[in-house]
């Protein structure tokens, strides 16, 4: 695979019914999506085999885990959620939420 570049800004789409995930590309080990979140969206906390790293680009939210507390995001903010752990975000901001999702494994 070569090296890709991506203005993450030119991705941004939104999906009126859910949050919508922007594929920018994938490798045998990892993958590079865009997530586009509208006001009251979420994504339900759920757990994967591989590490999955976030990076708030824009808009504010929630981050989830089963049986924890929610804690605040804003963009600048990196957070990594290791295999088995449940990680999950709801958008309770007022503008869109978008973030960049590498995954591996």
């Amino acid at each position: 695979m070569a090296t890709q570049f991506w203005d993450y800004q030119e991705k941004i789409t939104y999906n009126q019914e859910k949050a919508n995930k922007v594929q920018l590309g994938a490798s045998d080990i990892s993958r590079a999506s865009l997530w586009c979140l509208l006001p009251g969206q979420h994504i339900h906390p759920h757990i994967h085999a591989g590490d999955h790293i976030w990076m708030v680009l824009e808009g504010q939210g929630e981050f989830l885990q089963e049986g924890k507390e929610p804690v605040q995001i804003k963009p600048g903010m990196v957070l990594l959620a290791p295999a088995g752990d449940s990680h999950g975000v709801n958008n309770s901001g007022e503008a869109g939420l978008v973030f960049l999702s590498i995954s591996a494994g």
